[in-house]
């Protein structure tokens, strides 16, 4: 662990005094800080997305009486208590493609690996060589790629499921929540 002062060019002098196996575990450490931040982002990304829809209803959480700010913020806290597992469990009550669900369970299981398996295998950076360190390393910038990617291809599953409207534009995506019209032409009382 480093001290919370460390300069740029202590950091640089102690990267430059490593071997080539610490270096590989040091390495190794900074793509698992990599993996937990796409984690993270991935995770976050689906919350966004999933309270954003107002065709995705959390019926047995919600109440019909509550106001339209309400219910946004209430659905939100329900889905920032909830587990990936149960947020897809909710998709898979709605019209979402199963091979669009096969595809999120399979990076449930990239992200479970990460979060719970990784140290099963013994996979401490001080107990791994260099080559096994790099190995695990490229192991992590594949979790990171396959959750960059979800993170991104959410907004299509949600397309093809009817949630949102999906504009490719220059440098990104215009997302609208397909649901917006039906809030403009009926009362937030009659919601389900």
């Amino acid at each position: 662990m480093f001290r919370p002062n460390l300069t740029r060019e202590q950091h640089i002098s102690l990267l430059k005094d490593m071997s080539d196996e610490e270096f590989a575990q040091f390495r190794y450490c900074q793509e698992m800080a990599g993996t937990y931040v796409a984690v993270g982002k991935f995770e976050t990304m689906l919350i966004s997305a999933m309270q954003m829809c107002d065709g995705i209803k959390l019926k047995t959480t919600l109440g019909h009486d509550a106001e339209r700010w309400q219910q946004f913020l209430a659905k939100r806290e329900v889905l920032h208590g909830s587990t990936l597992g149960s947020m897809i469990k909710i998709l898979k009550r709605h019209p979402v493609a199963e091979g669009d669900i096969a595809y999120l369970n399979w990076i449930k299981e990239k992200r479970d690996y990460f979060v719970h398996r990784l140290f099963h295998e013994g996979a401490f950076p001080g107990d791994l060589s260099e080559s096994d360190c790099q190995f695990m390393t490229r192991r992590l910038l594949a979790i990171q790629l396959w959750l960059g990617r979800a993170e991104r291809n959410i907004w299509s599953i949600f397309k093809r499921a009817g949630f949102v409207e999906l504009t490719h534009v220059a440098g990104g995506m215009l997302v609208m929540n397909k649901g917006v019209y039906d809030f403009l032409q009926k009362p937030a009382a009659s919601e389900s």
